[in-house]
């Protein structure tokens, strides 16, 4: 008789921050946690992040057909910490120093909690009077699709990313497709634009959504209150 499979049932459901689609899920393995925990013994930031999202595509609902290379890196994040606290527990503990005497405080934060507010209006930048960009949040595949062998400088690398988060030019006339354009393309529309012009597109980069959470308690050794800002994965766990 062979054994049962268990806990592979989509039983929870989450929403997709940049988009708000609901999806279903079912909590990570053992099996993939094995793959993780190698993942952030490496300390290298890209193998963590493909191997977190290998791990969500395991645990949502294929039917769904979702690439999650192609989701923003806060969705990544976020949808992270769901399937955590299905897994292993929504309540995760981590060690803050207190600002003043540098004593280590126990701090807990409840993963099911936290969330991370879109504005997705704001995604639509006026370049002049007759032209603006429709913008998208970097994606993991953007973010990781650097230059390898380091030829370009960081101004090019920065140029390239901005122009992979550009998903239309929008004029008087018509709404242009960046996914019919070639990447130089948008390059080469991208340098032609002003200082001002472009900070206002890489301002909305910077000003991304992120996993955040303000940490506050006082310290167990001189009771000073600390109140911080957690931001991004790793300041979690």
């Amino acid at each position: 008789m062979a054994l049962p499979r268990i806990n592979e049932t989509l039983n929870f459901t989450m929403n997709i921050p940049s988009t708000g689609q609901k999806v279903k899920y079912r909590p990570y393995l053992v099996k993939e946690e094995k793959v993780l925990l190698q993942a952030f013994e490496s300390k290298d930031p890209k193998t963590c992040l493909e191997a977190m999202c290998d791990t969500i595509t395991a645990c949502l609902d294929p039917s769904e057909k979702i690439v999650v290379q192609e989701l923003a890196t806060f969705d990544i994040e976020y949808l992270f910490t769901q399937l955590r606290s299905k897994s292993v527990g929504e309540m995760s503990t981590i060690y803050i120093r207190c600002k003043e005497c540098e004593q280590s405080n126990e701090y807990h934060i409840n993963l099911e909690e936290l969330e991370i507010p879109v504005e997705r209006e704001k995604n639509i930048i006026k370049i002049t009077d007759s032209i603006s960009v429709e913008m998208r949040y970097p994606t993991f595949n953007s973010m990781v699709e650097g230059d390898v062998d380091g030829a370009r400088n960081d101004v090019s690398a920065a140029i390239d990313l901005v122009a992979k988060s550009v998903t239309a030019v929008i004029t008087a006339e018509e709404r242009i497709d960046t996914s019919d354009l070639a990447q130089q393309e948008v390059v080469e529309f991208l340098n032609s634009m002003t200082a001002t012009q472009i900070k206002n597109i890489t301002d909305f980069l910077q000003e991304s959504p992120a996993l955040k959470h303000t940490a506050e308690f006082d310290c167990i050794k001189c009771a000073t209150n600390n109140v911080l800002e957690l931001k991004g994965l790793s300041d979690f766990f």
